[in-house]
């Protein structure tokens, strides 16, 4: 691995770190770090000779926002972390992006899960999310109700981190 493509990856690595840290301490993602982690990996596409590819590297970024907008119309998945999908987008390639999206919704149902029986709510959550689901199918859409809501959070962001190694990992 070549310096400036070892820098791309060491500069990935702690846009997510940082976006983690925001996340856990103020539930939200700052776009000035979203934009610079875009702005980074156009400029590092670039530089390791993706220019004439830059529109691909646009299509990654915007891959997330077009694929996972429902889910967050809906309640279910915050801006901040579809942004942060769209940063690692412009760092890789469009496999690597895909997996690291289904790893960290991976991670993310275990780690729900995992907090759920340690609440002992996971039978109340299941019905809501239940009732949720046929509501949609009858055609009443509505964004997720947030009943208890600081109970309930998930910092996604860490799940997007483990999704993001387990992604680099693999590919």
């Amino acid at each position: 691995m070549n310096a400036v493509r070892m820098a791309s990856e060491l500069t990935l690595y702690t846009i997510v770190i940082m976006a983690v840290v925001q996340d856990l301490q103020s539930m939200k993602i700052s776009n000035r770090l979203i934009l610079a982690g875009l702005v980074l990996s156009l400029v590092f596409g670039i530089i390791l000779g993706r220019a004439p590819q830059i529109l691909y590297i646009l299509g990654n970024i915007f891959f997330p926002v077009i694929v996972l907008y429902l889910l967050y119309l809906l309640g279910v998945l915050g801006a901040g972390d579809i942004k942060l999908f769209s940063v690692i987008g412009g760092f890789t390639n469009l496999n690597t992006l895909i997996n690291c999206m289904l790893a960290a919704f991976g991670v993310g149902a275990v780690f729900s899960l995992i907090k759920l029986l340690y609440q002992r709510s996971l039978d109340t959550n299941l019905r809501r999310a239940g009732l949720y689901i046929q509501e949609l199918l009858q055609g009443n859409i509505h964004a997720y109700p947030r009943e208890g809501e600081n109970k309930n959070v998930m910092h996604f962001s860490v799940a997007i981190l483990v999704g993001l190694v387990i992604a680099k990992s693999v590919c």
